[in-house]
C-alpha cells in the first residue's frame, strides 16, 4: 500500500518542486510546468497541501490537493479549462459548498519513471483519495488526458457532466475533468469490509440466525 506524506518542509518542498520539474521536463507535457531555474511552482503553491511518495527516502511521486477558495480562480483548472468546462466546474463547486462539503483539486501528480505501471498508479491514486479524507476532504477533481479515463473509471472516479474532451492551450489532445466521492470509491475498492476468510463474532453470526429465525 502507498503512504503519501505531507511536505512542509522547505527543503523538501525545494526537492519537490525539483521533482516536478524534472518530471514534466522529460515527458510529452514539456513546457506545461509552471517553473524557472529548475523548479516547477506557480501561484497556487503558496496554499497547497503537497505530498510525497517516498521509497527508501527518495521522493518517487507526488500530488498536490488545492482547496477551492472564495477568489475569482478557485482552483488552478480554472485558467485553462474551456468556457464549458469551466462552468461545469464552477457548478461542481457550488454545490459541494451548497452541502457543505469541502472539496479539492488535485494536480501535478508525478511518478518517477520506474514507478508507472497500472498496478503502481491505480495504488497511487486511490492513496491520494484516502489520504485526505481523515483531514475531512471527500470530495474531489481533477482533469486527465482522455486516453486515462477508462482507468480512472475503473477506479470509482466519474467523469463531470459539461467538462468532457475539451481541449488545453498548446496541446493537441482533448481532457476531461474527474470527480470523486469517497463513500463510492470505498465502497467499489471494499475499503472497510471485512478481509476475505474472516469470520464474524459469534455474538452477531447468532443475531443473525436469530433474526432470521
Amino acid at each position: 500500500m502507498i503512504t503519501l506524506t505531507r511536505i512542509t518542509e522547505p527543503h523538501k518542498l525545494e526537492e519537490y518542486y525539483r521533482f516536478r520539474y524534472r518530471i514534466y521536463s522529460e515527458s510529452r507535457l514539456k513546457g506545461y510546468g509552471a517553473g524557472t531555474a529548475g523548479l516547477d511552482k506557480d501561484a497556487f503553491d503558496d496554499r497547497a497541501h503537497h505530498y510525497g511518495w517516498y521509497l527508501a527516502g527518495v521522493l518517487v511521486g507526488c500530488v498536490r490537493f488545492i482547496e477551492a477558495d472564495g477568489s475569482a480562480t478557485p482552483i488552478p483548472m480554472l485558467n485553462y479549462v474551456s468556457n464549458e468546462a469551466a462552468d461545469a466546474v464552477r457548478g461542481y463547486i457550488a454545490e459541494r459548498r451548497a452541502q457543505g462539503q469541502p472539496m479539492l483539486e488535485a494536480s501535478r501528480f508525478c511518478l518517477a519513471p520506474g514507478h508507472r505501471g497500472l498496478r503502481t498508479a491505480r495504488e497511487f491514486v486511490l492513496a491520494m483519495v484516502r489520504t485526505m479524507q481523515p483531514l475531512g476532504y471527500e470530495h474531489g477533481l481533477f482533469d486527465c488526458d482522455d486516453a486515462h479515463v477508462p482507468f480512472y473509471r475503473h477506479c470509482g472516479f466519474e467523469p463531470l457532466a459539461g467538462a468532457v474532451r475539451f481541449g488545453k492551450s498548446n496541446m493537441h489532445r482533448t481532457y476531461t475533468c474527474l470527480t470523486y466521492n469517497y463513500d463510492h470509491i470505498a465502497r467499489k475498492q471494499g475499503w472497510g469490509k471485512p478481509a476475505r476468510g474472516h469470520k464474524r463474532p459469534c455474538s452477531v453470526r447468532r443475531a443473525a440466525i436469530n433474526a432470521q429465525g
